[in-house]
């Protein structure tokens, strides 16, 4: 992050215990931290006193990500005895919940009390490694905030065609020194338009061992681990992936939503469903669009497939404004320092109401974590989801239930991904 200095030598973790507990010998549940970053940046320094300290251990991992995590080769697929290369930042999050289960007991954890917790990126290595067959055994239940699940990954020859682009011979890049090695970036968060119907540029690899299966249809059709999962998002997922976008009008909207790698022939519906009347509006429908494709879509099917397999889910939405309540809709991340608790809550322009919100967030994640259920403290009416009535737990300064949010875009959304992306 920042400045900091990078290493190859970055296949680390941190565990942080409360010593009270440590000192009195009890066995505590576990909570396992996998960064986000579009799979091309993060690290495992992580704010955790304040879930520690309401009793659990905490263990958060670096894994590679861009090049070095995630670069498929035919060169490098050459030397492994399954004949496939990439997938290697999920091999590291598999070979950190390895090491949690065989050792976290002597730091006071229960290894049979293993929750998995990402955000982003490292919410969808999550959902990724609930389809792999390198996970089983690793964790017990989930927590994913805002998983970008239920898109596409990239074959193994159209992930190898992408590392050769970097270098046809991989020996010459090995010779590299690793800061010299090329970085793949996703698109996102700058002027270059993401491509919704297409894979990422650098992540997941459908490689037939380690991802033997698209992930949409795996966990449709009950293929997926099957685990109890608190799952949500925030209100405006898609603002801070699209805010540099230069689509500026009503008609370079059209144009926008008319790309194949887009809508494509489904532009009608799409402008439909994300309306504009006046070129103030583009941005906005622009964030609407992109959210709902890339992260709320994955939510909601995430939830209904655990709840047709009867594992138990909470699903939630985060819908606290900024700026104390009166400013823009929450966005990407925005729930993440009112579930670790940050000291800066405390402070404007945060008010009364989001220590208190912040409060009751942290909690409910900790009483998932130790027990399944974010009911019994601060929460005490957030119910099970069911695929009939679908109830969402909204967070904001006042707590309510809805049941459904966004279900008509989000089949939307469904619908044109069949479409454009069918799976056999």
């Amino acid at each position: 992050a920042g400045s900091r200095v990078q290493s190859e030598d970055c296949l680390t973790l941190n565990v942080w215990v409360p010593r009270e507990s440590l000192d009195r010998g009890e066995k505590l549940p576990v909570l396992v931290w996998v960064y986000g970053g579009s799979f091309v940046g993060g690290s495992g320094d992580f704010e955790a006193e304040g879930l520690a300290r309401k009793g659990a251990v905490v263990v958060s991992m670096n894994y590679r990500v861009s090049t070095m995590g995630f670069m498929a080769h035919p060169g490098l697929s050459a030397e492994s005895p399954e004949g496939t290369s990439g997938n290697y930042g999920l091999l590291d999050i598999a070979q950190s919940l390895k090491w949690v289960r065989k050792n976290i007991a002597n730091f006071g954890g229960d290894a049979g009390r293993v929750t998995v917790w990402g955000q982003s990126s490292g919410a969808s290595a999550i959902t990724a490694l609930m389809v792999s067959p390198r996970s089983d055994g690793l964790f017990d239940q989930v927590i994913l905030d805002s998983p970008g699940a239920m898109r596409h990954w990239k074959t193994l020859a159209e992930a190898e065609q992408d590392g050769i682009a970097i270098g046809s011979d991989i020996g010459q890049l090995r010779k590299l020194p690793a800061d010299q090695v090329p970085v793949i970036q996703n698109t996102g968060g700058g002027t270059a338009v993401r491509a919704l119907a297409e894979p990422r540029v650098i992540g997941p690899v459908l490689d037939g061992v380690v991802l033997p299966l698209e992930e949409r249809p795996a966990f449709e059709r009950g293929q997926a681990r099957a685990v109890p999962v608190l799952v949500g998002y925030n209100t405006d997922e898609g603002a801070s992936f699209t805010g540099g976008y230069q689509i500026r009008t009503v008609d370079a909207y059209r144009a926008y939503l008319k790309d194949p790698k887009i809508f494509a022939e489904f532009v009608d519906e799409a402008f439909s469903y994300y309306p504009v009347s006046s070129d103030s509006e583009v941005q906005r429908a622009i964030s609407g669009s992109f959210g709902d494709n890339q992260f709320v879509f994955g939510t909601r099917g995430i939830a209904r497939a655990m709840a047709a397999q009867g594992q138990p889910v909470y699903r939630y939405w985060f819908r606290r404004k900024g700026n104390g309540g009166t400013g823009a809709d929450a966005v990407h991340g925005a729930e993440l320092p009112y579930v670790r608790a940050d000291a800066r809550l405390d402070a404007a322009p945060y008010t009364a109401d989001d220590v208190k919100l912040s409060r009751m967030m942290n909690d409910a994640w900790f009483r998932f974590v130790s027990t399944g259920d974010p009911n019994g403290g601060e929460v005490t009416n957030w119910p099970r989801y069911d695929t009939r009535s679908e109830p969402v737990y909204v967070f904001d300064a006042a707590t309510e239930i809805v049941n459904g949010p966004r279900n008509d875009r989000l089949d939307f959304i469904g619908r044109v991904d069949a479409a454009l992306n069918p799976v056999p």
